[in-house]
């Protein structure tokens, strides 16, 4: 099964990319997380340095997920693998893929799209399909805002920087 979602920030794609590879979440729970689904708390790159084959580390508040980088497009294209987890629901899954796309609008704006693509095994696997499918969705949603959240606050920064940079003297 594959989901997909599209969000457009109101910033460039250099305030949202470094998200992806290294983030806090906040502390909200939404509602299928109090239910016993895996919310995510922080994400980084366990080598220190994103690149392809290195592992990207979701830390959840029932354990980890890592996943092997396979594409890394710098600020353009993320992909990566579920290759082990400690995670209550891991026997569930026989295939994990996430897949992210960067579009600058041209206007400051960028649009974001996420594809995860998810397979179930075991018995029970159409019950277990659909449970992933739920989870997936809600993390899709909480991670996004996140990210915005985050962008925002990293556009913001980068503003405030240059309003406070010392301006050549007789300007």
């Amino acid at each position: 099964m594959e989901i997909r979602s599209h969000w457009t920030f109101d910033c460039q794609p250099d305030h949202i990319w470094p998200h992806f590879l290294q983030a806090r979440m906040d502390e909200t729970r939404p509602f299928l997380f109090r239910l016993g689904i895996p919310k995510p708390v922080s994400c980084r790159v366990l080598e220190g340095r994103p690149a392809v084959n290195h592992t990207r580390q979701c830390t959840t508040d029932r354990g980890t997920i890592d996943q092997r980088i396979l594409v890394l497009d710098e600020e353009r294209r993320l992909v990566y693998r579920m290759i082990g987890s400690t995670v209550w629901c891991r026997d569930w899954v026989e295939l994990l893929e996430d897949e992210f796309t960067l579009m600058p609008l041209g206007d400051g704006r960028t649009r974001v799209a996420r594809r995860t693509v998810f397979r179930a095994r075991g018995p029970f696997r159409l019950a277990r399909q659909l449970g992933l499918w739920l989870a997936l969705r809600q993390a899709h949603r909480y991670a996004s805002c996140n990210w915005r959240r985050l962008a925002m606050a990293k556009k913001d920064a980068a503003a405030d920087r240059l309003t406070l940079a010392p301006r050549p003297a007789g300007i």
